[in-house]
């Protein structure tokens, strides 16, 4: 069994075994038309986590005072109603105010 990776519906693929260019679908692998060699297509996923990611600009807020302002800004482009990044916004606390 041969695996395919990227989206193979965009590029052609060639059998490794006989060159063939045809293949059949087959219970979730591609199929060499001439000589049955099996391939397994895989593509590529992300994930975006996003409460990870207010928690870990948060964190960096906390242990980098000077650069608060900056992650706070990057929290609320994520989410705007973040009370917690609006507290590293208020004056005295973050240095500055996120602009409008």
């Amino acid at each position: 069994m041969h695996y395919i990776t990227g989206v193979p519906e965009l590029k052609e693929i060639c059998c490794v075994s006989c060159g063939g260019k045809e293949f059949i679908n087959e219970n979730g692998k591609r199929v060499c038309a001439y000589c049955n060699t099996a391939y397994v297509t895989s593509t590529a996923t992300t994930t975006i986590a996003i409460r990870s990611d207010i928690e870990m600009l948060l964190a960096k807020c906390k242990a980098d005072p000077r650069k608060a302002a900056k992650y706070a800004n990057l929290i609320l482009d994520i989410d705007p109603g973040n009370k917690e990044a609006h507290k590293y916004l208020q004056k005295g606390v973050g240095g500055r105010r996120r602009r409008k």
